[in-house]
């Protein structure tokens, strides 16, 4: 808390803290909407953000995305 003096007498001031973080925490822990996705429409999106053939084939056949996709995803050749 901060104190004021106005006129020889000492205020407390509490501060108020914005409504944010309760928010923030609502919304993280709605649930996830399942949306389907095709192979073609992950390998795409992968390409757009890696930039690269060899980056994007590393991004999708990841450990973190079989874990998310729940499946293993393997490129040959």
């Amino acid at each position: 808390m901060a104190k004021t003096q106005r006129g020889g007498q000492v205020m407390k001031v509490a501060r108020r803290v914005k409504g944010t973080a309760g928010r923030a925490v609502a919304k993280a822990s709605r649930p996830v909407r399942k949306v389907q996705v095709t192979l073609g429409d992950l390998i795409a999106a992968a390409f757009d953000v890696a930039g690269e053939t060899t980056a994007a084939a590393k991004l999708v056949s990841s450990r973190a995305m079989a874990e998310v996709t729940g499946k293993q995803i393997v490129f040959v050749g």
